[in-house]
C-alpha cells in the first residue's frame, strides 16, 4: 500500500513504500449499542507502541477529516459533544469534549471510512 496510512500501533503515517495490513480492531469500548469494529492499519513490521500524555497523536493531527466521538460513564455517545473537522483543527473540539465533567473518554475516528485512530482520556494526577 502506499504512503499516509495512520498506523495505530505507533501512531505515525506510513511512509512511502512501507508496507501496512488493515485489519479489524474490536474496540474494547464504548460497549452497548455504541460498540462497533473498527477497520485500522499497522505497519507491516515491528513499530514502536504509542502511548502520549498531553498531545494528540500525529495521524490525527496530520488526517484531513476527523470525527470527535465522546462517551459518558456509561458508554452513551455524548452527542452535543461529537465533532467533525480537519485534524489540524481537532484540538478546540477535543478540549471542549474532555472539559465536559460527563466525558469519560474519547474516541477519535477518521471521518469518512471510520478508522479509529485514537483514544483520549483524561488524565489525574
Amino acid at each position: 500500500m502506499s504512503a499516509s496510512f495512520p498506523c495505530r500501533h505507533c501512531l505515525q503515517l506510513g511512509q512511502p513504500g512501507e508496507t501496512m495490513l488493515l485489519g479489524s480492531y474490536d474496540l474494547p469500548e464504548p460497549r452497548g449499542i455504541y460498540w462497533t469494529p473498527s477497520p485500522i492499519f499497522l505497519h507491516e513490521t515491528d513499530c514502536p507502541r504509542a502511548e502520549t500524555v498531553d498531545t494528540l497523536a500525529p495521524i490525527v493531527r496530520a488526517n484531513p477529516l476527523v470525527s470527535v466521538r465522546a462517551y459518558d460513564a456509561d458508554h452513551q455517545c455524548l452527542y452535543d459533544l461529537g465533532h467533525v473537522c480537519s485534524g489540524s483543527e481537532v484540538e478546540v473540539p477535543l478540549r471542549r469534549a474532555l472539559g465536559d465533567p460527563r466525558t469519560r473518554f474519547v474516541n477519535i475516528h477518521t471521518a469518512r471510512p471510520g478508522c479509529l485512530l485514537s483514544r483520549v482520556e483524561r488524565v489525574t494526577d
